[in-house]
């Protein structure tokens, strides 16, 4: 056999097996958050990250996934960031997260409670919480973000203070389920951004 015949079959043989390998890659299967990786949602629910307001998504990996945002609540603006671990790499995945919530609060503001005649003035100061949360994480193939999630917020100091009049068992329980410790119950709604364009199939 001629070098011109063996140096043709090899050039063949290489070509049909770089079409192949082609073939392949664009065959494989990428997890949704690793072709979008940041996007943008509004917040809002009981206790919830931002209270009503604003929060952003940054997927670090398939499995990591990282929240901040800004909104405004009954503890006043609301500053936070939290850091979720995603159980699956599909489109559709449980999740557990915490986070941290910081309230600004209406430190310069007095405000006043009155139950049946009793009438009480407070001022709301900083409020922090520590949330934790589960829930679930849906990122569909166009970029729709649903993330829905339920917790507890737990207060990490005291942010009342009673500066006249005493207040009732009722003004006490009000003043906990709205500045204190409580259950989470949130949803976010938005947009996940894809990365440079992929040949490739989503997890369904």
């Amino acid at each position: 056999m001629s070098m011109k015949r063996i140096f043709i079959i090899i050039l063949f043989s290489f070509t049909v097996l770089q079409l192949s390998a082609q073939q392949s890659y664009k065959d494989i299967v990428l997890p949704i958050r690793l072709t979008r990786g940041f996007g943008i949602s509004g917040n809002m629910g009981w206790n919830a990250l931002t209270g009503v307001g604003i929060s952003v998504q940054s997927y670090m990996s398939t499995h990591i996934g990282l929240d901040a945002g800004v909104g405004i609540s009954s503890v006043g603006y609301k500053i936070a960031g939290r850091l979720r671990y995603l159980i699956l790499e599909k489109n559709f995945t449980p999740m557990i997260g915490a986070g941290f919530i910081y309230g600004t609060g209406l430190p310069n503001q007095l405000l006043e409670l009155d139950d049946d005649g009793n009438t009480i003035t407070i001022i709301l100061n900083k409020s922090p919480y520590i949330q934790l949360v589960g829930g679930f994480d849906f990122v569909a193939s166009n970029g729709f973000f649903i993330m829905a999630d339920m917790g507890y917020a737990i207060l990490l100091t005291d942010n009342v203070d009673l500066i006249s009049g005493i207040p009732s068992a009722n003004m006490q329980s009000v003043m906990n389920m709205t500045f204190g410790s409580g259950f989470v119950m949130e949803v976010s709604i938005g947009y996940i951004f894809p990365k440079k364009k992929q040949n490739t199939r989503f997890i369904k």
